[in-house]
């Protein structure tokens, strides 16, 4: 899969068609998914029946207040701390980069992780609903279209400082270090409202994520989904880009700025 091409046309579809998915493309969605959660145990729910799953979550779910009406719906699951809400938005971006891949359209819905609708979807109450997803092929043709357009993103010099936070470097600074590229598609990465709540620091042979701490949206999904971005984005382009569990956290968190905090510790 070439993921920097799927960056910059994958878009959220907010019309769907009724039109039922083949399951044997659903299952490939789902286990691109599953083959993401490596290192953490999640599990991953497909809501074939999108008109019953609809009518559970109407008025109690939604993407800014609106349900989104499709004829599938993908949950991940499990238990509720940071790295698991990670990689759920890791896995979501997974499964919607592969159904772009397949023709269909995708869409982040926020679902509320109460008793009553695990109930209503019949998860178990032990669990903690992490992250939701709709898919269906999207509405293309004469009387109906799709005519949502990509949203706006900063640009791959406003993303990432480099040497000393805050200083903005020039697309040739980026493109000597052999990160122009890769800040570029990383810079498609959705987030809650489009607010990209992140920063990188490129310091010598690190890259380090740092996030908002006042951010008061869901900062673990975000997160997630600019990791998966980032990650992508180095594969395609031939970066060895490996997580680096850090011994000295405070030397690393003094290199960003007060307002955010470390999410991310990249080796290249």
């Amino acid at each position: 899969m070439n993921y920097s091409n799927i960056m910059k046309e994958i878009k959220t579809t907010r019309d769907f068609k009724s039109t039922t998915v083949k399951r044997e493309i659903l299952d490939k969605i789902v286990n691109e998914g599953k083959a993401s959660l490596t290192d953490i145990e999640l599990e991953i729910v497909l809501f074939e029946d999108g008109k019953k799953a609809k009518e559970n979550l109407q008025g109690k779910a939604g993407y800014f207040g609106k349900f989104i009406e499709s004829p599938h719906y993908i949950a991940v699951i499990g238990n509720k701390d940071q790295k698991a809400k990670e990689k759920a938005a890791y896995a979501i971006e997974a499964m919607r980069f592969t159904a772009h891949a397949e023709n269909l359209g995708t869409c982040w819905i926020t679902v509320p992780d109460t008793a009553e609708i695990k109930n209503d979807l019949s998860i178990d109450s032990s669990k903690n609903l992490l992250a939701f997803m709709a898919v269906g092929i999207r509405y293309s043709g004469i009387f109906k279209k799709d005519i949502q357009e990509k949203a706006f993103r900063q640009g791959a010099t406003e993303i990432a400082y480099l040497d000393t936070w805050g200083y903005s470097p020039s697309w040739e600074e980026l493109e000597q270090r052999g990160l122009a590229d890769i800040f570029y598609f990383t810079r498609f990465a959705p987030s809650w409202g489009n607010r990209q709540p992140w920063k990188f620091l490129v310091a010598n042979e690190k890259v380090i994520l740092g996030v908002k701490k006042d951010y008061k949206e869901d900062v673990e999904l975000d997160t997630g989904i600019v990791k998966f971005y980032f990650e992508k984005s180095c594969i395609d382009h031939g970066i060895n880009a490996v997580i680096s569990n850090e011994s000295s956290m405070e030397d690393i968190e003094a290199m960003i700025g007060e307002d955010y905090e470390v999410r991310g510790v990249y080796t290249l």
